[in-house]
């Protein structure tokens, strides 16, 4: 008797699709968030003010030091050089830095 009340709980409890459950009246609808587009700043675009990391001690991530007209910032997993003033995108440095740590 156990097995076969076993056997009708295992049968009913098959799980739908996932786009099935949206068909069910009063059903909320849930969908996967979609992952945002990283950006690309190429040279000579402007980097956003305030958006992203300044890069510190960049000895450590195997860069050559900055002599004030230039600093590294850390854009998602990339590294840009940019003119702090009209903060241009001078280049792309990630290689560089992939070589030390990243």
């Amino acid at each position: 008797m156990r097995h076969i009340a076993a056997a009708l709980i295992a049968a009913t409890c098959v799980v739908a699709p996932v786009h099935a459950a949206c068909k069910i009246p009063g059903a909320k609808c849930l969908s996967p968030e979609k992952k945002a587009a990283i950006p690309r700043y190429e040279i000579g675009t402007q980097l956003p003010r305030g958006k992203y990391q300044v890069l510190l001690n960049t000895e450590y991530f195997g860069l050559p030091a900055t002599d004030g007209s230039f600093w590294y910032f850390k854009v998602k997993r990339r590294v840009l050089k940019v003119r702090p003033d009209t903060m241009e995108v001078l280049s792309d440095v990630t290689r560089i830095a992939s070589r030390a740590v990243w």
